[in-house]
This record gives structure tokens, C-alpha cells and sequence, in this order.
């Protein structure tokens, strides 16, 4: 698949706006998007959008003890509705949803009450059914926050005391098409590395971890799967903490969030670019309270978070940021008066 980091809207007089605007057709004309008329951010008529989306979430709204995942399909513009909830189990709790690019389908953490260690659960989005677990599955240890590539063919998680691996939570890399691990030399160490995350194109990696070294409580690491190291991540971290990264199709984009002085609230949402070094809080995205866990949608365009603002419907709930507008989309229908969360952002299949 080709990559979009490299391009950039052309023409003097384009805004930021219409230059991401700009930059994000390009891309979806790469990744296969299908657009249908808008209106750009200064409001002129563009006479392009980005394709409907999938937003999948978890949600404490059918059962207060443990999270049901739900499947909610999004114009792009400003109109939705949840269009199928995910099946259960009884005393299961359903969470960390990750979509292929397409949203064809969904990975995601089961965990079951009375000790039973968390699994990894595969679900055909458009076929509605579970398919068959990874094989690791029957291994004893702990696996959660599973990432997979746009392909879906390149599956990341943590696990926690895993044998071979420098202890405490670890992460590693599973090639589906070889049934096998992937080799990451030099990523974990002998401390927590946790809330992995994989670029579409399947490149690069990004984590967080507490490991001696880092300049805050918690600090993000990026890994380079061609370089076999981590590389540098300019302007990122701070003496405060970093955490829940997530990473755009090439890689080229890290959203994070950072209890850093300066922000409007507790912890707040920041992009970096790292072709351009600029590390920014997307105007109008973060409010006075908690915003959490970011996720980009397959051409970078939208962000998918969770907030915890006193004006949502419920304790924690899903908002959707448009890049090249800069301002939050109505989700109509998305969010309860309980906790929902925990966001993944793909095309709708």
C-alpha cells in the first residue's frame, strides 16, 4: 500500500484547513475512499467528504458490571446511529476494541471474572461472528490492549510475565499468515512496556513504558520495525506523563495524551507530526476535564476519544474530532447516561 506521508497540499493560498483537507484527499484516493460533497472549514464547498465511518466502543449500558461492545456507523459529517451490538458472554467483559482499516474486522480483550486471564477474541464485523482465537489463547499469561494492522494481518498486544520475554508486561507481535511471532530486538526491557499500538502499514510500533531512562512517570516510545530500534520522538514526552498513543496509517502522526502544564484540563489530547517536529492540542478537542485514549481514523483525517466533560451524557463518553474542520462532529445516538469508551475508528465495511 502506498504511503501518504510524503505528500503535502500544494498552492499559496490553501489554510491549514484546506491544506489538511487537501492532504487528506490524497490520501483517500490512495487507501481506496470514496468521497461525496461537504463543505470545507472557512465554508466553501469543497464537493468532496471522507467515506461513512465505523466507530466500535465498549459501553457499561446494558450491563454495569461488564463492558458489552457496541458497533456504531458515522456519515463523517455530523449523523449516526449504532447499528449492532457485539455478542456476549455471561460474566465477560469486552474492552481495548482494534478494527482493520476497511472495518471488516474487530480484535478485541475478553476477560472473565474469578481469575480467568484476559483473551484475545477475533469478530467478523460484517459477517457477525466470532471466528477462531489466535492460538497463544490456550497459554497461560495475561494478554490485553491488542492492536492490529490495517490489514489485519499483523496482530500487537501486551502480555504480561511471558516466557522468553524480560518480564513484566512485555509486547509482542503475531504474523497471523505464519501462525508465528515477530522478532522485536531491543523494544522491551526488564519494565512494564504497556498499551501498545501498530501503524496500518504495520511499520512501526509505539508504547508506553516506565523504564529507567524516561524523562517523566510514564514516557512514549516509538519502535521501527525496518530499523530494529527505537527512534526519536522530538517534543513528545515531558517530565510529566505520556500515555495512550496512537499512531496514523504511515506512521508519520502520534496522538497521545499528557497531564503536561498548559493544557486546558487534567490530561489532554496532542498530535505530533513527525516529518514537520510540530507536537500541537487540536484546537477545540480538549475541554477542562479528563480526555483520554485517541484513535485515528485509516487516512488521519478524524480523531476518535474518549472525554469525561460535565456537558456529555455520561461519566466518560466517545466524541469525533474532525482534522481538517477542527471541530467536534455530532455523534447523534452514541452515548449513554452510563460509561462508554475505549474507541476504535475505521471505514464502514
Amino acid at each position: 500500500m502506498k504511503n501518504c506521508a510524503g505528500k503535502r497540499a500544494s498552492g499559496a493560498f490553501f489554510s491549514p484547513a484546506a491544506a489538511a483537507l487537501a492532504l487528506t484527499l490524497a490520501c483517500q484516493a490512495e487507501l481506496g475512499g470514496q468521497p461525496s460533497a461537504v463543505t470545507a472549514a472557512d465554508g466553501a464547498s469543497t464537493g468532496v467528504s471522507a467515506r461513512p465511518l465505523s466507530i466500535v466502543f465498549s459501553s457499561l449500558r446494558q450491563r454495569s458490571a461488564f463492558a458489552s461492545l457496541y458497533l456504531y456507523r458515522h456519515d463523517g459529517a455530523g449523523d449516526g446511529k449504532i447499528v449492532a451490538e457485539f455478542p456476549t458472554t455471561f460474566e465477560r467483559g469486552d474492552t481495548h476494541p482494534s478494527l482493520t482499516g476497511d472495518g471488516a474486522f474487530c480484535l478485541y480483550t475478553s476477560k472473565q471474572v474469578g481469575g480467568f486471564s484476559p483473551q484475545l477474541v477475533l469478530f467478523d464485523v460484517a459477517g457477525r461472528q466470532t471466528l477462531p482465537g489466535p492460538t497463544f489463547n490456550a497459554q497461560f499469561g495475561a494478554r490485553t490492549e491488542a492492536s492490529l494492522s490495517g490489514r489485519g494481518d499483523l496482530l500487537a498486544f501486551c502480555v504480561w510475565d511471558a516466557p522468553g520475554q524480560p518480564g513484566g508486561w512485555d509486547v509482542m507481535l503475531y504474523d497471523r499468515a505464519a501462525a508465528s511471532f515477530v522478532d522485536l530486538p531491543g523494544l522491551n526491557s526488564a519494565d512494564n512496556e504497556r498499551e501498545v499500538t501498530i501503524s496500518g502499514e504495520g511499520r512501526f510500533l509505539a508504547f508506553v513504558s516506565d523504564r529507567p531512562g524516561s524523562l517523566g512517570l510514564s514516557d512514549i516510545y516509538l519502535y521501527d520495525r525496518d530499523a530494529k530500534q527505537c527512534v526519536p520522538l522530538p517534543g513528545v514526552n515531558s517530565p510529566h506523563r505520556e500515555l495512550n498513543p496512537a499512531l496514523s496509517h504511515d506512521g508519520r502522526l502520534l496522538a497521545f495524551v499528557s497531564d503536561r502544564p498548559g493544557g486546558r484540563g487534567g490530561k489532554d489530547v496532542y498530535v505530533a507530526d513527525r516529518q514537520t517536529g510540530e507536537v500541537v492540542a487540536p484546537a477545540g478537542l480538549n475541554s477542562s476535564a479528563h480526555e483520554q485514549t485517541p484513535t485515528f481514523s485509516p487516512d488521519g483525517l478524524f480523531l476518535a476519544f474518549v472525554t469525561e466533560r460535565v456537558s456529555g451524557a455520561g461519566e466518560r463518553d466517545v466524541y469525533l474530532y474532525d482534522r481538517s474542520r477542527g471541530q467536534l462532529l455530532a455523534t447523534p445516538g452514541l452515548n449513554s447516561a452510563a460509561e462508554d469508551f475505549d474507541p476504535a475508528i475505521s471505514w464502514a465495511p
